[in-house]
């Protein structure tokens, strides 16, 4: 293994159903009464690079406040040690993740994260979402490195399924979301950045791995 690709919402941040535990009620806290509806679509809008996030702030009718907003994340418990134990590993990080870029930048800012992941693949940027494998083969056209190489870890189980069919190893991070979008087949679960530390050592390392459990299973 060469790199792990992570997604961001879910994963290193600590809710995967962004929108309905972080955006809509911070929206409902500053007075907007938009329809749940239009938030959504907006969202979405903002997310494939249709809208600008000054358009998102006013097509729910409020004024511009994207470094207020991003305030309200939180990162998962143990990020930040995990990426580091990860790259003392020999491993790479990347983040895949269904964002805008203005957003993903003020909040990775303000966790530290760019030190530690070398790469950002946003949708806005991409103007394409997860599940759509065309994000997940600009992934790999950027990074240049063979599908078999990388392991992808998400929250939702769908987007998982687009990086197996190209030949990436996955993980499944289980969120606040994990089971609002399930998919065929059952990746590995884990349900802490130590336990997916764990998991991308045994896959990085199967036969290291092995020795040390008692099972030696491979994670994929």
């Amino acid at each position: 293994m060469k790199v792990v690709v992570f997604d961001a919402m879910g994963v290193l941040y600590r809710y995967g159903d962004v929108q309905g535990r972080v955006l809509i009620p911070y929206l409902r806290a500053q007075g907007c009464h938009a329809p749940e509806q239009d938030i959504r679509e907006a969202y979405r809008a903002t997310t494939l690079g249709r809208l600008t996030t000054d358009g998102f702030w006013a097509a729910v009718g409020l004024t511009a406040r994207d470094e207020h907003y991003c305030q309200e994340h939180r990162l998962t418990e143990g990020t930040l040690e995990a990426l580091d134990e990860l790259a003392d590993a020999g491993l790479e990080a990347a983040c895949l993740s269904n964002d805008t870029a203005a957003w993903s930048a003020l909040v990775r800012r303000r966790f530290g994260l760019e030190r530690r992941i070398r790469r950002w693949f946003i949708s806005s940027d991409l103007r394409v979402r997860k599940p759509d494998p065309v994000a997940y083969e600009a992934v790999l056209d950027a990074l240049n490195v063979p599908a078999g190489q990388i392991v992808f870890v998400d929250d939702r189980p769908v987007n998982l399924a687009p990086a197996r069919a190209l030949g990436m190893r996955t993980v499944l991070f289980r969120s606040d979301d994990t089971d609002a979008h399930p998919a065929p087949g059952s990746p590995h679960e884990v349900g802490s950045m130590r336990e997916l530390v764990a998991a991308v050592r045994r896959i990085h390392r199967p036969m290291d791995a092995g020795r040390a459990s008692p099972t030696g299973r491979s994670p994929d």
